[in-house]
């Protein structure tokens, strides 16, 4: 409400955040950010 943003819009965005690995969900806890994964060595 405080964003004017529909409840289904965020729970759709939570979902691609969590499918691209920069959010976790904790059953039980909350959703928190994922840590940063180490950049791939460009050797």
């Amino acid at each position: 409400q405080e964003y004017g943003v529909a409840y289904l819009t965020v729970r759709r965005a939570a979902q691609v955040l969590r499918e691209r690995g920069l959010i976790v969900t904790v059953h039980g806890r909350g959703t928190f950010v994922a840590d940063p994964v180490p950049p791939a060595d460009e050797g």
